[in-house]
């Protein structure tokens, strides 16, 4: 049996996330992505509606490809407005957002965006760890967490921050990931409450903002 399916499989015995967390509206989406991220954004975000209630702030490593491109490329699937963060912008509903290109992007109170240059934390890109838990301390239970492909274990720790402050973590099949490593460190390290395929993605943010309960794990 591949690594994955066992990683999975153990996912899959560990116990079913509480119900009674899922049961909250969330508000604020965030989201980790590196290799074949912006190809898994893509696909996620054309499903989501005009008007969705909820923020979305990304964290996406692609030093490769220039700034402009993935705004436009992104822009074309998406129904919502795409822009790279600014500093000291105020987290909003039905907009999605991006670490800009060599910097990190955090949240601090009351819901605020903060950057910082990708040098001062590490080198490897816009940090999904650093996102994930400075979202969690201000939003807790109304934010949901979603781990793409990548090859790291970024992402693991945000998190567990995020589902120890009541909020929800989702994770893409490793199967269908062009890098399976960080929702496979998630997997095996956060037991999510999903891990899902890309078709499920969209449909399944859409319950969750709205306080739903979706049949799957």
């Amino acid at each position: 049996m591949k690594p994955i399916q066992l990683a999975v499989e153990a996912w899959s015995r560990s116990g079913t996330a509480p119900e009674q967390r899922l049961r909250e509206p969330r508000d604020v989406i965030v989201i980790g992505a590196a290799l074949g991220g912006l190809t898994a954004l893509c696909k996620v975000t054309r499903g989501l509606p005009r008007g969705f209630e909820a923020a979305v702030l990304i964290s996406l490593d692609v030093a490769s490809q220039p700034a402009s491109s993935v705004l436009q490329i992104l822009g074309n699937y998406s129904p919502l407005p795409v822009a790279y963060a600014n500093h000291g912008a105020s987290v909003l509903r039905g907009r999605i957002v991006l670490a800009p290109l060599g910097h990190h992007m955090r949240v601090a109170q009351p819901g605020i965006i903060a950057l910082e240059a990708c040098a001062a934390l590490s080198d490897a890109g816009p940090s999904v760890d650093g996102l994930f838990k400075t979202a969690a301390g201000v939003y807790g239970k109304r934010l949901i967490g979603v781990v793409l492909t990548g090859g790291s274990h970024d992402g693991t720790s945000g998190c567990i921050a995020i589902e120890a402050s009541g909020g929800v973590c989702v994770v893409q099949d490793p199967d269908e990931s062009v890098d399976a490593e960080m929702p496979l460190g998630v997997i095996r390290g956060d037991h999510p409450a999903y891990c899902i395929k890309f078709e499920q993605m969209a449909p399944l943010l859409v319950r969750l903002a709205a306080g739903e309960l979706p049949p799957m794990r």
